[in-house]
């Protein structure tokens, strides 16, 4: 389980798959998440099947089907104002980005979609991105998104 930010930044513990270890360098420093994935991690990821659990989240009503993607609450002091908009909504299992059919997402981008869809949520919206799922995941022989590694947001901000 790890804690999250959910809606209204109300911190949940999100019920995840292990697919990473803890492995670290001299200085006890995790190692980048591509030298710590498993084998293992990396087809769970890759097939999806790592969402799984977080069906009990929804249940308990932690989380929705479609929304924004929970994410640590170590990332809430880097949104911008309007992309602080993401907390309107419950997270979701299925992130609005599914909509753009955009594999490998940038933050930026990320959280624009996700205030957006805050911004503009409707039943019609949802549907949208449902669709748009079923259209992705018919696709995803030609990708593997096991492979895509991208920075915190937290160390991608800092930088700027």
């Amino acid at each position: 389980m790890q804690i999250r930010s959910g809606k209204n930044e109300k911190s949940f513990y999100i019920i995840k798959f292990r697919t990473m270890t803890n492995t670290t360098n001299s200085e006890g420093v995790l190692l980048p998440v591509e030298y710590r994935l498993t084998k293992f991690g990396r087809w769970l990821r890759s097939s999806s099947l790592d969402e799984i659990p977080e069906l009990l989240n929804i249940i308990k009503g932690d989380m929705a089907v479609i929304g924004p993607r929970p994410l640590p609450p170590l990332y809430n002091d880097y949104y911008t104002d309007y992309e602080k908009n993401r907390f309107k909504v419950r997270g979701g299992l299925i992130p609005p980005e599914s909509l753009y059919f955009d594999s490998f997402v940038t933050w930026n981008k990320q959280l624009k979609y996700e205030a957006d869809y805050a911004n503009e949520l409707s039943l019609w919206l949802d549907l949208r991105v449902l669709i748009s799922v079923f259209k992705t995941i018919s696709k995803r022989t030609k990708t593997d998104y096991g492979k895509y590694v991208r920075e915190s947001l937290n160390i991608e901000r800092e930088k700027k």
